[in-house]
């Protein structure tokens, strides 16, 4: 289940909607995206992105995964992601984030509170707790999806990005890696092959996203040490 919060989060980041317009000074039209979850090619789980605009320039965004078929009986388990916060002269500002990690033997919890008027943010996981500083341009693991569409959308891939990750502040980097023709549920689509990853780690996510679509996400590979451990396949977006 922890892998599977991980490839959400870095899923949600990226999710992108197709041929939106910005609605109440948001970088996206709200949407909700649905994706089947693998692991060692079996389905285990579905995960499924909202984007909500509650006002003008303000939003809020949410992700569950919920495990399925043998998977749902033989563990029960639920992963739930939610953010509000607002877009300020362009930038995106999350001011609550909260993450839910519930497996049915034990529950991961982590909190975030952004104070953009100190510069501070106030990082909780579980019995943990720590004040980081807060820079511009650092955000949750939710509200990087509207970081990143704002670089696309301007023509320019960000070559790193930095989150806030239980009670650290961490940095990624992000290369290009060439395109694919990948058969999808919403039709055969030229993609981009992006990989994100961090040096010196043996963990790695590819994302293949498709420019005719505005960038959304329609595969997100997550390996480690060379191998697939988690892969996410794009089922459905909806308005």
């Amino acid at each position: 289940m922890k892998s599977l919060c991980r490839a959400v989060a870095l899923a949600s980041a990226w999710v992108l909607s197709p041929l939106a317009t910005a609605a109440d000074g948001l970088p996206v039209a709200p949407y909700q995206a649905r994706y089947e979850v693998y692991a060692s090619g079996f389905s285990i789980g579905e995960a499924v992105v909202t984007l909500t605009a509650v006002g003008t320039g303000a939003y809020r965004m949410t992700s569950d995964v919920r495990p399925n078929g043998l998977v749902a009986l033989l563990a029960s388990g639920r992963i739930h992601e939610q953010v509000s916060g607002e877009i300020r002269d362009g930038a995106v500002r999350p001011s609550q984030y909260e993450r839910l990690l519930d497996t049915g033997r034990k529950s991961d919890h982590m909190q975030l509170r952004f104070d953009w008027s100190t510069g501070q943010v106030q990082a909780r996981h579980n019995a943990d707790q720590a004040t980081l500083p807060l820079a511009p341009g650092v955000v949750d693991p939710l509200s990087l999806q509207l970081v990143v569409m704002g670089d696309l959308q301007r023509g320019r891939a960000p070559s790193q990005y930095s989150l806030v990750d239980k009670t650290e502040i961490k940095t990624y980097q992000i290369r290009n890696q060439g395109r694919e023709v990948l058969d999808t549920p919403l039709g055969k689509l030229n993609t981009v092959l992006i990989n994100q990853y961090t040096p010196g780690k043996t963990r790695m996510t590819t994302f293949w996203v498709a420019p005719d679509l505005q960038y959304l996400p329609v595969r997100i590979m997550q390996e480690k040490k060379g191998k697939e451990d988690l892969r996410m396949e794009i089922r459905a977006v909806e308005r």
